[in-house]
């Protein structure tokens, strides 16, 4: 179905009407593990939705600091730029999605006000987490889930399920620990480096290499931190799982375009690094010290990730089909014709 047509009121989701919605919920939770948690709607549903959003401007305004922070840190490192686009991508994933919760005549009290609480311990909590960045994390997770807490109390467990993916795409803004992300940079540093040195050796460049410090004839360079492509792998990763949930639809293949995107950052990488150590040693230092090229020339490469990803959607896509599963309701009628 388009995505321009208009809105219909459909028919609420509890009742015989949906059979389909029932089976699937028998799959998980089970019917009556959703029944426990789900209570009939007490209210009209435009009064619903109209609490919905005054609560959640509520929590925009509790939290408007830490926002404001959270955006200064995507201005100031650039392995945060993502951040600034998570909730607009989240809200088009529910918009796509809406006639699931618009159409829900329930809400869950008991859970949905566990869910705020929970949040509201983690802001509590968030001073006594360490250092700034971890604190600020701390206090964007408990943002985030008093959103769900308040999704979850206004449309329900089971409408809940249904848009799941759009809920839990905003944890993408929660900034990584910083032990996280130290972790993961030394590990992209140590691999860049072990494929630098493979592609070196193809090329048949003499190098001397200790460790992150590469020989070549007319200079040496060092694989510094600042040189591990986070930003580009988070970038790669964020792309991945959405490229996964709008044109995939098995698990398996979702799950394993997220892991091809680790070893495809890694190597993108590698060949950055090779490029411009070639320039900077045969033809001018200034090539990896001072130059456009070395500020901007991991943007032509990421590009060239992209195409590479979707090739990989495309693949597995064909996998699926093989197999029997076809991509989401969404484009089921453009690709499964």
């Amino acid at each position: 179905m388009p995505l321009s047509d208009h809105l219909s009121m459909p028919v609420p989701l509890q009742g015989k009407d949906h059979p389909g919605l029932e089976g699937a919920t028998a799959n998980g939770f089970g019917a009556g593990g959703i029944r426990v948690f789900s209570r009939p709607l007490p209210i009209g549903p435009r009064i619903r939705d109209g609490l919905s959003l005054l609560l959640l401007f509520a929590a925009i305004a509790w939290f408007w600091q830490p926002l404001t922070a959270l955006y200064s840190l995507s201005q100031a490192q650039e392995h945060y730029s993502h951040i600034v686009l998570i909730p607009w991508l989240s809200l088009y994933a529910l918009y796509l999605d809406r006639r699931v919760f618009l159409a829900s005549r329930e809400w869950s009290p008991m859970v949905g006000f566990m869910t705020i609480g929970a949040g509201a311990m983690g802001y509590w909590y968030a001073e006594s987490a360490g250092s700034l960045t971890d604190q600020l994390a701390t206090t964007i997770l408990a943002l985030v889930v008093g959103c769900w807490g308040i999704f979850l109390l206004c449309y329900g467990v089971r409408a809940s399920r249904g848009v799941l993916f759009g809920l839990l795409f905003l944890l993408f803004m929660v900034p990584l620990p910083s032990a996280v992300l130290n972790g993961i940079i030394v590990f992209l540093q140590r691999s860049s480096a072990e494929v630098t040195d493979v592609v070196f050796s193809l090329l048949g460049v003499p190098v001397f290499r200790q460790g992150f410090v590469f020989g070549l004839p007319n200079m040496t360079i060092h694989i510094a931190e600042e040189c591990s492509g986070i930003r580009s792998t988070l970038s790669l990763c964020i792309t991945s799982v959405v490229a996964g949930h709008f044109f995939l639809r098995s698990a398996w293949a979702k799950a394993g375009l997220v892991l091809m995107v680790v070893p495809l950052a890694i190597i993108k990488n590698a060949f950055r690094i090779v490029g411009l150590s070639l320039l900077a040693n045969y033809v001018d230092p200034s090539f990896i010290t001072d130059s456009a090229l070395h500020r901007y020339g991991g943007i032509p490469l990421f590009l060239v990730s992209l195409v590479v990803l979707f090739s990989l959607v495309w693949v597995l896509r064909r996998f699926e089909k093989r197999l029997g599963c076809c991509p989401p309701e969404k484009l089921r009628a453009k690709v499964c014709p």
